[in-house]
């Protein structure tokens, strides 16, 4: 007894209710720990879904807020200089004009250095230069009047309207490099086609179009085959195809992104047509012409000193015309335009590989093309791609004869003409209604 005592005084009595509490505690510990870790759950859940939905414009801002700026704090040193070339550019364009300069070399000029690569296009070339002159007119304009308001000229949204290969891709990429040169846009192209802006389902096309734009802002836009935004196959993809386009024209009026389209010309002035407002915005069109054979030799040439090669002296540029000319029909050369160029040079670069002798060639003669390899890689290229020459029209195909028991059973009948008049009569007879009984009452009287 004096032990179980001392043990009692030790360690106290067994509390029922102390024990209760002290279950109760860990069960509310544990209970919100759970809670605490469902709401975390579902809060990162719901941003997930907050950034899945808004993802395009959380990007978009993203690129506006940081990217942008420090793009532009990177490469300031290098943005000032290239301005400042421009802008002596313009001056000395200015200068030249009043007799006080002579002429501006292409490697004073960056733009006409770009420029150069696009081969005919005259009319472009002059609207990209009254960009950049409308830039630098306006900064000196604040210069002079010491505005420090930041107007900013708004680049206009472009139309390109020609055949496939007319080099419309190429120029809206050139044009969105020196958009970005001039300082008219920050971001780079988004290229784009129908499968890009249309969803198959209703209500998804517009979320899917905003996404590209909200992808383009800040730089430029480049649609391909534009009109087939309206030309669906009918119905639903047609109508979801408009819905495309009332999405784009939301953008349209603000400038950001610049947008240029693109297609063939008849299809381009329809689908212009489609809604009023939409040739309105599209002021700026231009029509890429087929090339002639003097701008393919000029293209083909471009191609060789892009590719590293050079041309002998006897493949000029009228050698090289002149077999584009012999070799190649004017409608072939229609339908393939500057891809004509690209292939002939793959076959002659062909035709020197298979020329040339592994063990004794020399660096010059490796990247010489000479005439013999145009004239060969001309004529494998022209026998892939179809005939060389006009070719004559088909002659219809020969009359088809008929058996001799049919031409027995015409003959009897009699000329086509006549047996269509008795096939009318008989018509007109079975269509003749049946004379009415001469006495109706006579059914009733009997």
């Amino acid at each position: 007894p004096k032990q179980h005592q001392s043990s009692m005084k030790t360690h106290g009595p067994y509390n029922s209710t102390t024990t209760i509490i002290k279950i109760d505690n860990e069960l509310k510990q544990e209970d919100t720990a759970a809670l605490v870790a469902f709401f975390s759950f579902l809060f990162a859940c719901i941003l997930l879904g907050t950034f899945v939905y808004y993802g395009s414009w959380c990007r978009m801002h993203l690129r506006r807020v940081c990217i942008y700026p420090l793009q532009k704090l990177c490469c300031e040193k290098g943005r000032r200089q290239l301005w400042a070339r421009h802008r002596e550019a313009v001056i000395r364009h200015d200068k030249r004009l009043a007799d006080e300069a002579p002429l501006i070399s292409e490697e004073d000029d960056p733009l006409e250095a770009q420029l150069d690569t696009l081969v005919g296009l005259e009319p472009l070339k002059d609207e990209i230069r009254a960009l950049r002159r409308s830039l630098v007119v306006e900064q000196q304009r604040q210069t002079v009047l010491q505005l420090h308001k930041d107007s900013k000229v708004q680049a206009p949204h472009l139309v390109f309207k020609g055949s496939p290969g007319t080099g419309k891709t190429h120029a809206a990429r050139l044009i969105a490099n020196l958009l970005r040169e001039l300082g008219y846009v920050q971001g780079s192209l988004v290229e784009v086609q129908r499968a890009d802006l249309v969803a198959g389902y209703v209500g998804q096309t517009a979320l899917k179009t905003r996404r590209v734009i909200n992808r383009a802002k800040g730089g430029v836009l480049f649609v391909d085959e534009a009109y087939s935004l309206v030309e669906g196959d009918g119905g639903k993809s047609s109508d979801f195809g408009r819905e495309a386009v009332q999405e784009l024209m939301r953008d349209l009026t603000s400038g950001d992104p610049v947008v240029i389209l693109a297609g063939y010309p008849s299809e381009m002035e329809g689908f212009l047509r489609v809604n009023p407002g939409l040739g309105r915005r599209f002021q700026v069109r231009f029509d890429f012409k087929d090339y002639d054979a003097a701008e393919l030799a000029a293209i083909f040439v471009k191609i060789v000193e892009r590719n590293d090669f050079k041309l002998a002296p006897d493949a000029s540029p009228t050698a090289i015309e002149s077999i584009l000319s012999s070799k190649f029909a004017p409608a072939l050369r229609r339908r393939w335009n500057g891809g004509l160029p690209e292939g002939l040079f793959r076959r002659a670069r062909d035709a020197l590989a298979k020329r040339l002798n592994v063990l004794t060639m020399s660096a010059d003669t490796a990247s010489t093309l000479e005439k013999r390899d145009i004239v060969q890689g001309a004529q494998i290229l022209a026998a892939t791609l179809g005939d060389a020459h006009d070719s004559a029209p088909t002659p219809p195909p020969p009359p088809r004869r008929l058996p001799s028991g049919f031409e027995d059973m015409m003959k009897t009948l009699g000329p086509v003409t006549a047996i269509n008049e008795r096939l009318d009569r008989l018509e007109k007879a079975m269509q003749r209604p049946a004379p009415p009984p001469e006495n109706p009452w006579a059914d009733s009287n009997a």
